[in-house]
């Protein structure tokens, strides 16, 4: 007597005998109608979603509803700032903190330049006296001077220099460290290194030595 084996259909979550009269709409398998959530009317064909599909869909709904958030947190963050700081316009006088470690202990704190250029996100292109600087200034990284200091004609557009390279030709005393000499003479010839470079000698100099070079 010949044995018929017929494919028996099973439940995806409960693993029991199914009609296959339900599929989950994400993922095609099998599933009772009360092992997973009805989408549609309920009845004989009714559209299912299985648990886990459900899991995912909630998953990804609750990303991107976090992404939305950190965007609409950063826009009113910008918003803040702009109404805070105020924005860069063209031709405005900024001035451009200079870092520590980037000026001699005697120098200017800043550097006073002129806004070129504004991009889309609002940062400026500033350019000096002595050159345009690298990269681009946000309105929290530079000071809007109320007073036009600088005119367009005084700026350099034509050089591009660093912070540092910027707060050099702006230093009395060399820049970052002071630029200073250890001769025994008088500093009347070029073996002196302020006197070949056109500076005078200062209190770092040969230190109680006679100088002619101040």
């Amino acid at each position: 007597m010949e044995t018929i084996f017929q494919d028996v259909l099973q439940c995806y979550v409960c693993e029991k005998d199914t009609s296959g009269a339900h599929m989950c709409i994400k993922c095609d398998k099998h599933i009772h109608v009360i092992c997973g959530t009805t989408v549609s009317e309920e009845g004989y064909g009714s559209k299912v979603v299985c648990p886990n599909c459900k899991i995912d869909t909630n998953r990804v709904r609750h990303r991107s509803g976090a992404m939305d958030s950190q965007l609409k947190q950063a826009n009113t963050m910008i918003a803040r700032s702009k109404k805070e700081l105020g924005t860069a316009e063209v031709g405005q006088t900024v001035a451009v903190p200079i870092p520590m470690f980037d000026r001699g202990k005697g120098d200017s704190r800043n550097l006073l330049g002129r806004v070129i250029e504004v991009n889309d996100k609002g940062n400026a292109v500033v350019a000096t006296r002595f050159g345009q600087l690298l990269g681009t200034f946000g309105t929290n990284e530079m000071g809007i001077c109320k007073q036009n200091l600088i005119l367009e004609e005084e700026i350099n557009c034509e050089t591009t220099l660093s912070v540092r390279e910027a707060a050099t030709h702006q230093s009395l005393s060399g820049g970052q460290g002071f630029f200073k000499c250890s001769c025994k003479t008088k500093c009347l010839s070029n073996r002196c290194k302020c006197k070949k470079n056109g500076r005078k000698c200062n209190s770092r100099c040969h230190s109680s030595t006679t100088c002619d070079n101040k």
